[in-house]
């Protein structure tokens, strides 16, 4: 049943899409755009089939599309419970998913035996399992966090979790973008709104609030593209090239990336291809972004905004909204965010997520411990690193592996990078380059690096890779967040081998000759 009344301090979503003009184009998709007046119409057609299906909750699995906007928003609207499924997620963690959440059904673009045609190109496929979804009461989504282990938490979120972030997000953006350029506002019907192109899968929480409900509730365009066209098979970029002609054909106004993309756009930039002139405001979150990385974008005339947030808190805390140089800021604390600093650990005590899926002490919580370390100089959130990250090595010291990555970040060598070392004497580290580094070129990066940090954490050696981390299954999550103990483990032999092998290891002697297939 269709609810169009909420208790934020704002219209529900439902409303606020009939509020905008009916004939503005509200989403561009391969097959076919939609107005604001036609884009309800569906919402509440694919939420009376729901009803003629009884199907009260469901799990959703598929590539971006106008099926999985629509899927969505019907769920919202009609207080369903969804759980997106992540498309990079292994056949062993889905099944951790449907087991955990419980979920009777599943819409999927897939074709499997048993599975029926339902609308849109969606399938249904009913799921047996015997138990009832164990979350908090309020819950209308589920998003699974991938995690270090095969075994990703379910994080539990309601309607007015997520329409918070994305009425701060909307007013926030839309200020921004129109004070950072108003000439260049390009979207033919909506003249004085966004047009947002979504190059992440819809199923990250990051792209779903700030990318299609922000941009909605803003009266924007919501620009959906294939896999394909965006040159990505699942979660994984295999067509850079895809990737640049889609923003340069699409003419956008709004981008969300992750750092890689930001890297690749940096890097394509300094090679000769335009940014469309269209561009006005690119948020990147998902992980930290050395302040040098943003710099260089800004000085190739990329709008870039580091932003930071997390599932918990129903994505964005911070954003930044203006160019500072200098300034690395993680971002502006939110309209709806309230954040401390405890023993130099990031504290959000507004907007949290229900809790858990499963795990009842967790639910409702009043305050939550993000792990990551910063300060807060007035609304403006820094952070320096993780707690969890920190490495102590075999010497007692303790350094955040941010720190040194960072700074090969910033020689502008290298795609990917990670930095290892607990419990060993020196610290080391994995890299993806962007082209073919010579020795003498790695030793020069090697050089530039280690004369800004003191002997502890300098960095003895790096792994050359011929892949990406993200080609390697379960080392990195949808929002290219590296997931550390994972690394760690992939790498252990090739650490234990250089290690034993300069077993006179007093002070690190460095090398950067090592390659990796």
């Amino acid at each position: 049943m269709l609810n169009t009344t909420s208790n934020t301090p704002f219209a529900s979503l439902l409303a606020a899409l009939r509020a905008h003009p009916a004939n503005d184009i509200a989403v561009i998709a391969p097959e076919q755009s939609l107005t604001y007046a036609e884009l309800v119409s569906h919402i509440i057609a694919f939420s009376r089939q729901l009803d003629s299906a009884k199907i009260s909750a469901f799990a959703l699995q598929s590539s971006n599309s106008l099926a999985w906007l629509i899927a969505d928003l019907a769920a919202h609207c009609s207080d369903r419970l969804i759980v997106p499924v992540p498309d990079f997620f292994t056949e062993l963690q889905k099944q951790h998913l449907f087991e955990s959440s419980q979920i009777k059904h599943l819409l999927t673009d897939e074709t499997a035996l048993q599975s029926k045609p339902f609308a849109y190109d969606l399938n249904v496929l009913s799921i047996e399992t015997e138990g009832e979804i164990n979350c908090p009461t309020g819950t209308q989504k589920i998003t699974f966090t991938s995690g270090s282990t095969g075994s990703p938490k379910g994080v539990c979120l309601s309607k007015e979790n997520q329409l918070n972030v994305a009425q701060s997000l909307a007013t926030t953006i839309n200020a921004a973008t129109v004070l950072n350029n108003s000439t260049t506002i390009n979207n033919s019907s909506n003249s004085d709104k966004a047009k947002h192109l979504c190059l992440l899968p819809f199923s990250t929480l990051l792209e779903n609030i700030a990318g299609i409900y922000a941009v909605l509730l803003s009266g924007g365009t919501v620009v959906i593209a294939s896999d394909e066209q965006r040159g990505f098979k699942g979660s994984k970029l295999i067509n850079p090239h895809a990737l640049l002609t889609a923003i340069s054909s699409t003419q956008p106004n709004t981008l969300i990336l992750v750092p890689e993309l930001l890297k690749l756009l940096v890097t394509a930039s300094k090679q000769g291809w335009q940014a469309p002139s269209s561009l006005t405001f690119i948020a990147v979150g998902g992980a930290k972004v050395d302040g040098q990385l943003i710099s260089q974008a800004h000085t190739l005339g990329l709008p870039v905004y580091q932003g930071y947030g997390l599932s918990e808190a129903g994505s964005v805390v911070a954003l930044n909204t203006h160019i500072i140089e200098g300034n690395n800021a993680a971002g502006e604390l939110l309209a709806h965010s309230k954040v401390s600093i405890e023993n130099g650990e990031v504290i959000i005590h507004s907007n949290l997520f229900l809790g858990y899926l499963g795990e009842p002490e967790s639910w409702y919580p009043t305050r939550f411990a993000t792990g990551d370390l910063g300060e807060l100089n007035g609304n403006s959130l820094q952070l320096s690193g993780r707690r969890k990250n920190l490495i102590i090595n075999a010497f007692g010291r303790n350094i955040s592996p941010e720190w040194p990555e960072s700074l090969l970040d910033a020689t502008g060598a290298f795609m990917q990078v990670v930095v290892l070392g607990d419990g060993y004497p020196a610290l080391t580290a994995v890299a993806f380059p962007f082209a073919p580094l010579s020795d003498e070129q790695l030793q020069g990066c090697l050089a530039l690096v280690n004369q800004h940090l003191p002997d502890y954490a300098q960095i003895a050696h790096i792994f050359v890779l011929s892949s990406p981390i993200s080609a390697i299954n379960g080392c990195t999550t949808a929002n290219g967040k590296f997931i550390r103990p994972a690394i760690e483990h992939a790498f252990k032999q090739h650490l234990d081998t250089y290690f034993n092998q300069a077993a006179h290891f007093a002070h690190p002697q460095l090398d950067a000759t090592a390659k990796l297939a």
